[in-house]
């Protein structure tokens, strides 16, 4: 009795250890999917980064690139007299690239500071936008040095492309011989192809379509309808005059006699001069009034 005790306890807790370790088997189950899925979650989160990464170090290798050739780019300060020189160099560059810009030079100030004077220049004008962008870029890029302040742009008004513009400029002049006469004894134009075509940031992105605008139909002005009977005199032929009525006929038809003030097409008869066979009619053709003088075998 007692042995079959213990073996039914022993059953119970064998049962329970059983349900309980099924119970942790199917939680930890759930737990371990759940990982999984956090690791694949993870892992795509960690190759976005790693292709960030990358991305960044592209851009920091090419700002590197562009300051190392910026700092090594062949400036030079000059000895000239200015203001002169800095207004002959920006004509300069303006009719090598045609560049068509209407500015205002104006020196603003002169500092002169150990072997070499500052010059700070205004320049105000109008141009389209791409001209005003290649002339910055020919400062940039020519070998004299000069340095860009302040640019200020403005549309001067939505129907034209030109726009308003205010450039703060500074340049440089040492005494003596200047690296110029060296090394740039004869300036030429810089190669632009590099230049890319710039989109003007004053234009609408999306421009509207043209609206055409239909001319109305005008229709021709018609003349009124001949009535039965009526002659035409610019058709007809005068056949015989006599001293109160004259014999007409259109087209090969009869003879229709009419006296002074009778009705013809878009008229009347107004004259009739026996002596000269002939007589006169006022006819009125699209508001404008005519006379027709027709004489005896003239239209036969």
């Amino acid at each position: 009795m007692f042995a079959k005790r213990n073996s039914v306890t022993l059953a119970i807790l064998w049962l329970v250890l059983l349900i309980t370790g099924i119970f942790l088997y199917i939680k930890d189950t759930g737990n371990v999917e759940a990982a999984i899925e956090e690791k694949k979650k993870y892992q795509e989160q960690l190759k976005k980064s790693q292709s960030q990464i990358e991305r960044l170090k592209d851009v920091e290798n090419v700002h590197a690139d562009m300051k190392e050739n910026w700092l090594n780019a062949p400036k030079r300060i000059i000895s000239a007299d200015e203001p002169s020189f800095t207004l002959s160099y920006l004509n300069w560059i303006m009719s090598s690239n045609n560049l068509v810009i209407d500015f205002d030079f104006v020196l603003n100030q002169k500092n002169k500071t150990g072997d070499h004077t500052r010059f700070t220049y205004t320049l105000t004008g109008e141009a389209t936008y791409n001209d005003i962008y290649r002339l910055i870029w020919y400062l940039t890029y020519e070998p004299i040095l000069y340095k860009i302040n302040y640019i200020n742009l403005q549309k001067r008004d939505t129907a034209s492309e030109y726009l308003k513009f205010n450039i703060k400029l500074q340049g440089y002049t040492v005494e003596g011989q200047s690296a110029l006469d060296d090394d740039f004894g004869e300036l030429r134009p810089r190669d632009d192809s590099k230049l890319t075509i710039q989109t003007d940031i004053f234009e609408p992105l999306v421009k509207p379509k043209p609206v055409v605008v239909k001319k109305p139909k005008v229709s021709k002005p018609k003349l009124p309808p001949k009535l039965p009977g009526q002659i035409d005199v610019e058709k007809a032929t005068l056949k015989a005059v006599t001293n109160n009525s004259v014999f007409v006929s259109e087209g090969g038809s009869g003879l229709v006699e009419l006296k002074i003030g009778d009705p013809v097409y878009l008229g009347s008869l107004v004259r009739i001069d026996q002596d000269n066979n002939q007589a006169e009619f006022l006819i009125k053709k699209f508001g404008v009034t005519k006379s027709i003088i027709l004489k005896i075998d003239e239209r036969n």
